[in-house]
């Protein structure tokens, strides 16, 4: 079903119009003159990739080597130099034969220049041949060196006199001014003839017969299928999804992939297609070591804000996401659309489809909905993301990361981003689109992060990263939706759940604590020390923090009548949730439960997480309130520890 597809995303995007040329990133850009002479050598759009070309694609099979493409490719086709010199240099005939390949591909592309200028005379290509014969011998604008404590690379000299590490990226070539892939009078139109005469080749060298991908007979099946480049973890010239390169994955005596044969058309459609989306913004994610592409049968613009939504989901973009689906013309004919997602990472050479997904697009629009419905939370202090904005050299604003993003989210269960596992966020994308609740462990790191920045930062910092209580309402909420429980919601609410009620007990308790210090506690308080074991054992931790709480409300009621009013108070918010414990006998302590299970846990994160978000935006209110009618007041030492934490 993927491939059928593909090819089928093929067709109806156009992207088989022009077979000959393909999309394609070029990185730099070779200036000549009339004559051949190098003027330098320049590079075209972004720094990562470069800018995208139309550029000519050979239908010739790569697998066997020293097949280079027309006027656009790499480092080895364009210069004979090894991406990577030092690779197998301990094996001689290994060697040997990567440089005997090196050199066959280089030929061909020379000699490819050649048969073009034989069959056009276009002079442009006469300065090719000439800067070929000319400086392919004396390469002195690239350099195999290793520097700044960096793996041995190839840097290359620009025009502009800098020195830039170069990756897999592709050169083409300028004369006088004029980009040769984009000349439209002369070389495109003989690539397309050359294009025809390859593939009218090989339609009449190849076996015919049934094609698996789209069901039609007697039709010529390709021998091998074209390379997908782009996903993790393959090699820069890419990777096949279908191959039959051992005598293990044969059978029946069928050669290669007359295996699992398909329609030449077929084969070259699909990874297109693939390619296509890979680099298409709005159709494709980098998940750790893997890609994610989806797309919609019909409809191009039905997609485009999916992967805003997952890597950087604004309030405000997700706010207009949830009010306007499915709503006036732009969404007619959604419900008969079909939404795909496909995950592909690389494995020893091979492309492997971690994850296949076909729905109706509008049972995908309804799970993204439901999924950012399941992340509301309200938030803790002033800052929306975990990290400020900060200043690139020169003055740009960069972007902060937007906690209900899946980065942020899966990096709430590791301290550092080495530590995260590409199936953490596979696991947390398909929760997003097909529904499901994500893995009930998955609390353990989340709780276990938690904990321990409690305990070395304080609630201050640890309450501020709102990716964490999001994603723990979410996990929670899925679970009790499948036992048919009622669900928790998004802001600090009533219900008779001990957990929950035991969290906002703490968030109570330590803010009495912090009153009755003036909010100038220096050192460790009942959060730091407690929290740990009032999650997992209340029964014992609550015995102590009852004691203790009431030492702090009396020393809360010494402070005049405003004490007393608000000792008061807190007693009454205390008895408001003790009262939903039960009690051995009238005015004593509740009994509090032995233990809780990790679900319980995550419940009781989530009490005191709410509590702590709803006394803090109570407290803005009111300073809000005060600084209105009695003008600026003077930043106390708390206010400025808390700046501090979210600086």
């Amino acid at each position: 079903m993927l491939l059928r597809a593909l090819y089928e995303l093929a067709h109806s995007r156009n992207l088989l119009d022009d077979p000959a040329f393909s999309t394609k990133a070029v990185r730099w850009v070779i200036a000549l003159d009339e004559d051949g002479n190098l003027l330098g050598i320049t590079a075209t759009g972004d720094e990562k990739r470069g800018k995208e070309f139309s550029v000519p694609q050979t239908s010739r099979p790569k697998v066997a080597g020293g097949v280079a493409e027309f006027l656009a490719d790499g480092i080895t086709a364009v210069f004979g130099l090894d991406s990577d010199p030092e690779k197998d240099k301990d094996k001689e005939q290994r060697r040997r034969d990567r440089n005997q390949n090196n050199a066959d591909k280089r030929d061909n592309f020379w000699q490819q220049i050649q048969t073009a200028y034989d069959a056009t005379k276009y002079p442009s290509l006469k300065a090719l041949i000439n800067f070929q014969q000319a400086r392919l011998g004396r390469l002195d604008f690239l350099k195999w060196e290793a520097r700044e404590n960096q793996k041995p690379a190839w840097w290359l000299k620009t025009a502009a006199g800098n020195e830039v590490k170069l990756k897999a990226e592709s050169f083409t070539f300028e004369v006088a001014g004029k980009l040769l892939i984009e000349d439209e009078e002369t070389l495109r139109p003989y690539w397309r003839k050359i294009y025809r005469q390859e593939t009218a080749a090989t339609a009449e060298s190849v076996r015919r017969g049934l094609c698996l991908i789209t069901g039609k007979a007697d039709v010529p099946i390709a021998l091998t299928h074209p390379k997908i480049k782009g996903v993790p973890n393959t090699q820069s010239f890419g990777a096949a999804i279908v191959s039959f390169d051992k005598p293990a994955f044969a059978s029946y005596g069928a050669d290669q992939n007359y295996n699992a044969p398909s329609w030449v058309e077929a084969a070259a459609a699909y990874p297109l297609a693939m390619s296509w989306l890979i680099n298409q913004r709005s159709h494709s994610l980098r998940l750790g070591g893997t890609v994610v592409c989806f797309w919609a049968r019909d409809s191009e613009e039905a997609t485009d804000i999916f992967a805003e939504l997952f890597e950087k989901p604004k309030p405000e973009t997700v706010q207009r996401f949830l009010t306007s689906a499915f709503r006036g013309t732009e969404h007619r004919g959604v419900n008969a659309d079909e939404f795909y997602s496909v995950t592909l990472a690389g494995n020893a050479g091979r492309i492997v489809v971690r994850q296949w997904l076909q729905c109706p697009l509008e049972t995908a629009t309804e799970n993204l909905k439901r999924w950012f419905l399941d992340l509301e939370i309200a938030s803790y202090g002033d800052s929306f993301s975990t990290k400020t904005t900060k200043k690139k050299a020169g003055g740009e604003s960069k972007e902060a990361l937007q906690p209900l993003g899946l980065y942020l989210l899966a990096m709430t269960t590791v301290r550092e981003s080495k530590d995260l596992q590409p199936e953490l966020l596979t696991q947390l994308y398909r929760a997003a689109l097909e529904g499901h609740a994500p893995s009930v462990m998955l609390l353990k790191p989340i709780l276990n992060r938690f904990a321990k920045e409690l305990a070395r930062d304080g609630p201050n910092f640890a309450l501020r990263r709102l990716s964490r209580f999001a994603l723990l309402r979410l996990i929670l909420n899925r679970q009790l939706r499948k036992e048919g429980k009622p669900e928790m919601e998004a802001k600090v609410f009533e219900t008779d759940d001990a957990a929950y009620n035991c969290g906002r007990l703490l968030s109570i308790f330590d803010d009495l604590q912090m009153s009755a210090h003036d909010y100038q506690l220096e050192g460790a308080g009942v959060v730091e020390r407690y929290y740990g074991s009032a999650s997992s054992a209340p029964n014992s931790a609550f015995g102590i923090l009852w004691r203790l709480h009431q030492h702090h409300l009396k020393k809360v009621s010494r402070n005049g009548d405003k004490g007393k009013a608000a000792a008061e108070a807190i007693k009454r918010r205390i008895a408001g949730i003790a009262a939903l414990f039960p009690q051995s006998k009238p005015n004593f302590p509740p009994q509090f439960p032995r233990a809780f299970s990790l679900v319980e846990q995550g419940r009781f994160a989530l009490g005191f997480y709410q509590q702590k978000a709803f006394d803090d935006a109570a407290r803005r209110t009111v300073k809000a309130a005060s600084k209105d009618t009695k003008g600026q007041q003077p930043t106390t030492n708390s206010e400025t520890e808390e700046q501090n934490h979210v600086e």
